[in-house]
């Protein structure tokens, strides 16, 4: 594993996600959170230090696996890598329905979002993590 690389590929994809996540939950999912308020902590108690590290995490987490395969394939490889973590997270996303008081329009606006941002790490990943 080539550790510069690793970190610029970490760095380029926690970008990313911060970025899409705000855009998605922050901006385009803005009015169903609202109309869903009861079941969300108020404004005032979310701890953005618990969503910085949850999203480094990922990133490096994802990094670190991308890097253990990584087989020089261009674009097609950081796609294929980025749906299939898409799917994953998003196949985890889709079961919280079946415990959450949500609509599914919720749920599936989740799903997506998780296809999003799988997508986009991984080209990501194949952008920043080549020789």
């Amino acid at each position: 594993m080539n550790t510069k690389r690793c970190i610029l590929a970490t760095i380029a994809v926690f970008v990313f996600v911060f970025v899409s996540d705000f855009l998605i939950h922050g901006q385009l999912l803005k009015d169903i959170y609202e109309q869903t308020a009861h079941l969300w902590r108020p404004q005032s108690e979310h701890n953005m230090a618990f969503m910085l590290a949850s999203q480094i995490l990922f990133s490096l987490v994802i990094t670190v696996i991308f890097s253990r395969h990584y087989e020089a394939k261009g674009i097609g490889e950081g796609f294929r890598f980025g749906l299939l973590i898409g799917l994953l997270l998003g196949t985890i996303q889709l079961g919280t329905y079946c415990y959450m008081p949500i609509p599914l329009s919720l749920t599936l606006s989740w799903v997506a979002a998780s296809l999003v941002k799988g997508l986009g790490s991984g080209l990501a990943l194949a952008l920043t993590y080549k020789n």
